[in-house]
């Protein structure tokens, strides 16, 4: 896990002597936006399974199909191509 403290962030400061912007490292950048990314995941989930419980746990009934048939219209897909 990576740990935001003041020893690691170095803040830009404008023409005006205030904050612009802040410079921090590539890990914690790449650290920011993976728990970005988790948490639109966990949203997308959770809407999924709202669906999917709205219509009594069917997930054709919701509008998902399943993986193996996914699969053969991707594969569909890319013999076209």
């Amino acid at each position: 896990m990576v740990t935001l403290t003041e020893k690691n962030v170095q803040f830009v400061i404008g023409r005006t002597g205030k904050p612009t912007g802040v410079l921090i490292p590539l890990k914690t950048w790449e650290a920011i936006v993976e728990a970005l990314e988790d948490a639109e995941d966990i949203e997308t989930a959770r809407k999924a399974l709202a669906e999917v419980d709205a219509v009594g746990g069917n997930l054709e009934k919701a509008g998902y199909i399943p993986w193996s048939k996914a699969r053969a219209e991707l594969e569909k897909q890319d013999a076209k191509k």
